[in-house]
């Protein structure tokens, strides 16, 4: 299991492009955070992104705006016929905020985005691809030349407008549509119930009997509909828990072990050192 922590080491607070990335070949994704925001554009392609235990189709024009320290998994399905093209954009949102302090609309609208905890997270820009696709092309060719804070900021406030646009969009087709709500996917409901008991000791033979399924079906459909297993995407939830206590009380180390389900100090310990790279201590203390 790879690391889910994937922190991202910005110079001087500038945006980090990863632009018009390719792969069409094996593409594994897995459950991980950032500490910063990040901006995944997708040119071409198919899969599913899940988030907040909701999974998203991969396909040309869908955009998603993670938060900080968000749990996300980006799971495509690639061939030579069938490459998985994305833009992807990391930016530091506290640096970014104060670029759109003068634009007290957009700023606010950005606020939301990176701070509220029911942000929307996926847009779909299908409809307004060419205009996207423009400009981030020509912002793209503009900081690869130089650092602009003025050119970050205005394509910041564009990008914003674009994503108004399409969020209104979203609300009027759901206020016309009779049933707006998908059936769950399998995932979807597994994930809800990983979320309502991962704190508690993990028995797969549980969640299978739960879910009417038998323990080999369930491991194998979340599988084909995550890219990862049941066991990581747990390990994944427990740990970003785990990091949200360290920074966010002053509970020890054996009672956050507890409260994430893992009881046994010193196999909590071990498991984050390998999952977060450092020791709880080291991580609450910023080492």
């Amino acid at each position: 299991m790879k690391q889910p922590f994937d922190p991202v080491f910005f110079d001087r607070g500038d945006p980090i492009w990863y632009y018009k990335g390719r792969a069409d070949q094996q593409f594994r994704g897995f459950y991980h955070w950032h500490q910063c925001c990040e901006i995944l554009l997708v040119h071409e392609g198919r899969g599913t992104v899940i988030v907040n235990q909701v999974a998203h189709e991969i396909r040309r024009g869908m955009m998603f705006f993670f938060q900080p320290y968000q749990l996300h998994n980006v799971h495509a399905d690639v061939s030579m016929n069938h490459p998985y093209v994305r833009t992807v954009i990391y930016l530091d949102p506290i640096m970014t905020a104060s670029l759109l302090t003068g634009f007290p609309r957009r700023s606010e609208r950005f606020r939301r985005m990176w701070q509220e905890q029911s942000a929307q997270v996926a847009y779909d820009l299908e409809a307004l691809m060419q205009q996207v696709e423009w400009l981030y092309d020509h912002a793209y060719e503009r900081m690869q030349k130089a650092d602009s804070a003025e050119d970050w900021t205005m394509f910041m406030l564009q990008l914003v407008q674009h994503l108004e646009r399409a969020a209104d969009s979203t609300a009027a087709a759901e206020a016309l549509s009779v049933n707006t709500h998908r059936p769950l996917r399998y995932a979807e409901a597994i994930m809800q119930w990983i979320e309502q008991h991962y704190a508690e000791d993990f028995s797969l033979d549980r969640l299978a009997d739960e879910m009417h399924l038998s323990k080999f079906y369930v491991s194998r459909v979340f599988r084909l509909e995550t890219g990862s297993s049941i066991t990581d995407y747990v390990t994944a939830r427990r740990m970003k828990q785990a990091c949200r206590l360290l920074r966010t009380t002053t509970l020890p180390v054996e009672r956050i072990g507890i409260e994430v389900g893992l009881p046994n100090v010193s196999y909590f310990i071990a498991v984050f050192k390998k999952i977060v790279g450092t020791t709880p201590l080291k991580y609450r203390s910023g080492d």
